[in-house]
């Protein structure tokens, strides 16, 4: 891996936005002396320089789809057909098209659909570098991974922030606490709440006590928590490591599934979600999923992401929040493509082939003004968690 990309990557990632359109200065961060900005001007800079030689190589896996001239959301190259965002291009799928690196103008078809996913295959003439499904392997927590298109540079950039786990309601596993929020001394999350007839409290815990380890993993926070708890499935045994008392102890936990809450409407949820950019209509409820913060646009869709070292990691299955894209890993997609779909059609592509304009950067929408407000945010809280 590219260690200079790697140190440039935690500034460049959050800034982009605001280097896209001309510096930190320009767009006015109130937190920011000028002297700063100069500097995260210059970092960003360099940073995309050092990336975009990595999105050429890569550029050759993605495709633009198209109805009557009009990206509508991107695709990733496989031996199966193109891989694309099945909502997307469904009010289109008569009449679309697909652009490649090599600037060709494909004429597509949909060969299958895979629902639980929200994913479609489109079938095409002609034959594209496919990316490698072979030996495929997670990148881990805080690994730096990039968006392509068959543009140069790069569509998106961020980390992973949350290991893959399923968002299926049915998938997830819960404790049934209420964790404190405030640090703790010495280490740990402490209880607020044991809710009644749940995991924890057959388990014997009460509140007050403090988390210290979740199985073998250290614990100093809710969010971290969290995260750890959401990897186990309704029914799996986890030990918490447990402080009561200054006493340490463990507790062998069962965890139960996931209790029906109230759910919130459907407007305030797509309000909710859009807040910092577009989202996609089905952005929820996926069996596997990476979770990285890169910020794209909903229509950046179906695009095929990789790590600083060219591997390819995974598809992009939906933009669900201002911090939330969620990425089909590579080892899921090789089996779903193996497996039965819930629509497959006999096809026969026919439609013609005509070299067409490739933009020669990634489109308008990488580098909006609306990302902005979303970054200035994101900004704001790692200061104030350095200044805690």
């Amino acid at each position: 891996m590219n260690k200079g990309i790697m140190i440039l990557g935690i500034v460049g990632s959050l800034c982009s936005p605001l280097y896209a359109q001309g510096g930190y200065g320009k767009v006015g961060l109130p937190f920011l002396r000028e002297r700063d900005a100069q500097v995260l001007d210059v970092q960003a800079a360099s940073f995309y320089k050092a990336v975009e030689p990595l999105a050429d190589k890569t550029r050759k896996h993605a495709v633009y789809v198209e109805y009557r001239d009009r990206v509508i959301t991107l695709g990733t190259v496989t031996t199966e057909g193109i891989v694309t965002k099945w909502s997307e291009i469904k009010p289109f799928a008569s009449e679309l098209f697909i652009v490649g690196h090599d600037g060709v103008r494909r004429g597509v078809v949909v060969k299958a659909i895979y629902n639980n996913y929200d994913i479609a295959v489109l079938a095409y003439n002609g034959s594209l570098p496919a990316v490698s499904l072979e030996n495929p392997k997670d990148p881990s927590v805080g690994s730096f991974i990039y968006l392509s298109g068959p543009g140069k540079g790069a569509h998106g950039f961020g980390v992973v922030s949350v290991q893959a786990r399923s968002l299926r309601e049915q998938d997830k596993a819960f404790l049934g606490v209420r964790m404190d929020v405030n640090p703790v001394t010495n280490g740990g999350v402490r209880l607020q709440n044991i809710e009644p007839d749940t995991a924890a409290q057959k388990a014997g815990l009460e509140a007050g006590d403090v988390v210290l380890k979740v199985g073998d993993r250290e614990v100093n926070g809710m969010i971290e928590m969290g995260n750890l708890l959401q990897r186990f499935k309704p029914g799996d045994t986890v030990n918490l490591t447990i402080r009561r008392n200054a006493e340490p102890f463990v507790a062998e936990v069962t965890l139960g599934a996931r209790p029906q809450f109230r759910r919130i409407s459907p407007e305030r949820m797509n309000r909710m979600r859009s807040m910092g950019g577009s989202v996609n209509d089905v952005a929820d409820g996926f069996p596997d999923v990476l979770q990285s913060d890169m910020q794209i646009e909903a229509r950046e869709s179906g695009g095929p992401v990789f790590d600083l070292d060219g591997n390819y990691v995974g598809t992009v299955v939906a933009r669900s929040s201002r911090i939330k894209t969620y990425i089909i890993p590579a080892a899921d997609l090789s089996n779903l493509l193996k497996s039965n779909p819930d629509y497959e059609a006999q096809i026969e592509v026919s439609k013609p082939e005509h070299v067409a304009n490739v933009p020669e950067e990634a489109p308008e929408a990488v580098n909006k003004v609306q990302r902005t407000q979303s970054l200035l945010e994101k900004l704001q809280r790692r200061i104030e968690d350095i200044e805690r």
